[in-house]
């Protein structure tokens, strides 16, 4: 018989992917009457290929029952493992081997005085937290083996100094105001930040909140900042340093009329030469101050024996004290007291106010006058000038009353100017023509040299008299 008329079944074949996650079944169309391919012989191959786990039935029934022949039908999928998740911390300060890059400019520039190497953080700021590992699931292929994932890591948070680690462990607090960073590889808390050697453009700006130590000098350019002190142990050039707390400057201050230096207390220095100076509280210092501007709401005072303080304007609420004044060759001195330094500028800032107003004032008065004249003598006015009037008789009123509340401060200030009635300027060895003491708001000009004097104020004069020993 022609082989073209012979009866032939239908086959099936089960093919399974090299990872074992699919498994298709190709099923051939039976030939001259021949037998389809069955529910039973599908299932029996499935099984004897070993597929025993996640067979789609439906996919299989639908592939013999609806005779879709001739083409692979995929009938299995296994369940791939869910790998989970490593735990990790993370953190909220800068990690050691970050690379903390120089701010940008707005033109582009990069700024090397700013390297972002301080890291401030407040009592109760949050440091790190922990995110525990999630365990993976296992999956499993078409022929039931099981597939296991990974093992998760699950790193501890542990704090280090001035931390505190919340009873979970999974958040870390900082437990007072400081720099945070690494210590013995572990995140804390520094109260004090040291420089081992000068600031410059390998250390940049400080801004920290704590104590600042710098064991070399702070160079031409830089800002130092501290909530709490400040030591320097070299000098300070034409830089900022300000300080909540004092500042100590175990050299010197060159500052060639670029240093300003703040301090909420004192200031001590050995010297101190073309800087500007404000302290809450006392400003002392060692050798000389010279060609300064130095404000100090306590005292001023040059301890050493031949100390002097030449040139400048010096302003303290109590004492300016130092060996000499001025110089032979009479350079300008100028030394107020007797009112706080912040007090001193209100004052004068108010009273600029009140001349400027005043003035303003004197101005309307001319304009209105003018007009009064016109309305008596019936003289006619455009319209456009009757409301430029109207305006300026509106200013007149307001400013009218600005300058009453402004009297009414300044009174204020002149009561507390006479209550100010204290303050001495002492010289130990001598005071040179060209300096003025100014007590509260009266001076005394130098005119004559003088030796051992101390300058008192006395029934709203400034008088010198000897010191006594």
């Amino acid at each position: 018989m022609d082989d073209a008329f012979l009866k032939v079944d239908g086959k099936y074949q089960v093919t399974i992917s090299d990872d074992r996650m699919n498994t298709w079944i190709t099923l051939s169309s039976p030939k001259n009457g021949g037998a389809p391919v069955t529910m039973d012989q599908v299932t029996h191959e499935l099984y004897a290929s070993g597929v025993i786990a996640n067979i789609n039935q439906l996919a299989v029934e639908e592939s013999v029952l609806l005779s879709l022949w001739d083409k692979p039908h995929l009938v299995a999928i296994g369940a791939p493992c869910d790998e989970g998740r490593d735990g990790y911390v993370n953190y909220h300060f800068p990690l050691p081997d970050e690379v903390l890059k120089p701010l940008e400019t707005e033109n582009g520039k990069v700024d090397f005085h700013n390297l972002n190497l301080i890291h401030n953080v407040k009592t109760g700021d949050l440091l790190a937290e922990r995110f525990p590992a999630i365990e993976g699931k296992d999956g499993w292929t078409v022929t039931g083996k099981v597939i296991h994932p990974a093992p998760v890591k699950n790193p501890a948070l542990v704090g280090g100094r001035d931390t505190i680690l919340e009873p979970p462990g999974t958040r870390l607090f900082a437990a007072k105001d400081g720099h945070a960073t690494f210590v013995d590889g572990r995140p804390s808390v520094i109260s004090v930040y040291s420089v081992k050697h000068d600031v410059n453009f390998a250390v940049g700006n400080i801004d920290f909140v704590g104590n600042v130590q710098i064991f070399g000098d702070v160079k031409s350019g830089f800002i130092v900042k501290a909530g709490g002190d400040v030591e320097v142990f070299g000098m300070v050039e034409s830089a900022e340093v300000h300080a909540g707390g004092n500042i100590l400057i175990k050299n010197g201050v060159f500052g060639a009329g670029k240093c300003t230096m703040t301090a909420g207390g004192n200031i001590l220095a050995r010297y101190v030469e073309n800087a500007n100076l404000k302290a809450g509280k006392d400003v002392v210092v060692i050798d000389s101050i010279s060609r300064s501007q130095v404000r100090a709401g306590g005292k001023i005072k040059v301890s050493g024996i031949s100390g002097d303080i030449v040139g400048g304007h010096l302003e303290a609420l109590e004492e300016i004290t130092a060996g000499v004044f001025g110089s032979e060759i009479h350079v300008p001195t100028v030394l107020e007291l007797g009112i706080e330094p912040r007090f001193r500028s209100e004052y004068v800032e108010l009273m600029g106010k009140f001349k400027e107003k005043k003035k303003s004032l004197l101005a309307l008065e001319t304009y209105i006058i003018e007009y009064k004249g016109y309305r008596e003598n019936k003289k006619a006015v455009s319209e456009s000038y009757k409301q430029t009037m109207r305006g300026r008789l509106r200013q007149y009123s307001q400013l009218r009353g600005e300058i009453e509340i402004i009297e009414q401060k300044l009174l204020e200030y002149e009561v507390e100017l006479a209550r100010l009635n204290h303050g001495t300027v002492k010289a130990t060895q001598k005071v040179y023509p060209g300096v003025t003491v100014s007590i509260v708001k009266t001076k005394y000009f130098v005119e004559e040299e003088m030796t051992r004097v101390m300058f008192l104020y006395d029934k709203g004069v400034v008088t010198p008299v000897p010191l006594r020993g």
